[in-house]
């Protein structure tokens, strides 16, 4: 064996968020119409939402081991509890909260009393001058109950009516005389309008999952295998500095033999990626935890003939139907009728069998409150300006047949504007 090993690819830059990136005054609202007190955050999302804190290592069904507690009557002085060993994260990615409260955490020992000056453990050394970190060592308590009784005590919210997003953690805190809430719904409500920096980040994933794409679609080779063929994908989202969940990133499954059946993949799926079989790429995954969703039809080394291509033309002609009327107020009941309606111009055989839904995208693939302020179930929910909100349509077929789209759209006062660069047709072999 001789010469020399290809080079790796570089690792990209990873650079520190602003400060705060949320939606605050959004949030504050829905507190108002909602009469909350306060809001207590748990879940890893919303935590990193309010803090820009990302943890590493934990689990969504591990115990919490952070809180942002906020008092709407007191904006600007929230309160983050988290775990002592988290405490020196905060010094590469700086928050907007200086109120830091740290508690003694699994990594102490059970056999050894506990002492304040555990915590210093946890401080390195070049963060040991910051004013806040010597305030949260002053703040320095064993238990995260008691850490968040005491902000809660501290923002006057004892007695008054909190929403957690984890509202049993909320009871087992024992306030007797507090009023616990869900908190699902006003959190997802601010979470459901982009604030600038937010918007940015959604850019950056979109441009990172449609590079990937193409990567894969490249990297494709006769013969190649399903299986193969989404690891080509998983690598290229790697080498691009993103990250996918176990089983996949890519979403869609793909039957064949003239089945035409609509289903997801397991991960257990494997078979030729053979020349006219028509591939639809719906990738999910995350960079620096916003979400990036979506992609198009790939025609093997082809392009769609037939019936396929008037497909193609239909899903194509729908897309732009909808790009235009994503508008503040639109409905989605009323998109799904407007693109089924050009589903029906276009003249494919059964408009009514077209798939034509929509979520909000940002943290999660939904960022969408599932009930509003006034107890009204929020199914049929309207677009607002600021939202990113995926467009999907999927006219079904058997694997030369099929025609899948899903546009990332930013709501503007002007329409949907695209996130994707590439247009709304297939990619083929030209």
């Amino acid at each position: 064996m001789g010469g020399t090993s290809p080079r790796a690819p570089s690792a990209p830059e990873r650079t520190p968020l602003p400060k705060r990136f949320c939606n605050l005054e959004r949030l504050l609202h829905a507190m108002q119409v909602r009469d909350l007190d306060g809001i207590v955050a748990t879940s890893m999302l919303n935590v990193f939402y309010l803090s820009g804190f990302n943890s590493i290592a934990h689990k969504s069904d591990e115990p919490r081991v952070y809180a942002v507690i906020l008092s709407r009557h007191a904006p600007d002085h929230p309160i983050f509890v988290l775990a002592d060993y988290y405490l020196g994260s905060l010094l590469s990615q700086p928050t907007w909260i200086e109120d830091v409260r740290p508690f003694r955490a699994v990594m102490m020992p059970l056999d050894l009393p506990p002492a304040r000056e555990d915590v210093d453990r946890f401080i390195p050394a070049g963060g040991a001058g910051e004013s806040w970190v010597g305030e949260a060592r002053e703040r320095y308590v064993f238990d995260m109950g008691e850490a968040c009784r005491g902000a809660i005590r501290d923002l006057r919210l004892e007695g008054g009516r909190i929403a957690f997003d984890d509202p049993s953690f909320g009871h087992r805190l024992g306030l007797e005389s507090t009023e616990i809430v869900d908190g699902y719904d006003p959190l997802m409500f601010a979470r459901a309008v982009k604030s600038e920096a937010e918007i940015a980040l959604l850019r950056r994933a979109t441009a990172l999952n449609q590079r990937a794409i193409e990567r894969t679609v490249d990297a494709w080779q006769r013969g190649m295998s399903w299986r193969e063929f989404n690891h080509a994908y998983h690598c290229a989202v790697t080498e691009l500095g993103g990250f996918v969940r176990d089983p996949g990133g890519m979403v869609w499954g793909h039957p064949r033999g003239g089945d035409a059946a609509i289903n997801l993949q397991t991960g257990l799926e494997d078979f030729a990626v053979e020349p006219g079989m028509h591939v639809m790429f719906d990738c999910h995954g995350t960079v620096d935890l916003y979400c990036w969703d979506g992609g198009k039809t790939w025609v093997v080394d082809g392009e769609p003939e037939g019936d396929a291509a008037r497909n193609a033309r239909a899903v194509a002609a729908a897309g732009e139907t909808l790009l235009a009327a994503m508008r503040p107020g639109a409905r989605v009941s009323e998109l799904q009728a407007a693109a089924r309606a050009t589903f029906r111009k276009a003249g494919v055989p059964d408009a009514d069998a077209a798939v034509i839904f929509f979520h909000g995208l940002g943290l999660s693939h939904w960022d969408i409150e599932r009930t509003t302020a006034d107890g009204r179930a929020n199914r049929d929910w309207a677009l607002e300006e600021g939202m990113v909100v995926p467009l999907h349509l999927l006219y079904p077929g058997d694997e030369h047949q099929r025609i899948w789209l899903e546009e990332v759209a930013l709501i503007t006062r002007d329409g949907g504007e695209p996130l994707f660069s590439w247009g709304l047709e297939p990619m083929t072999a030209g």
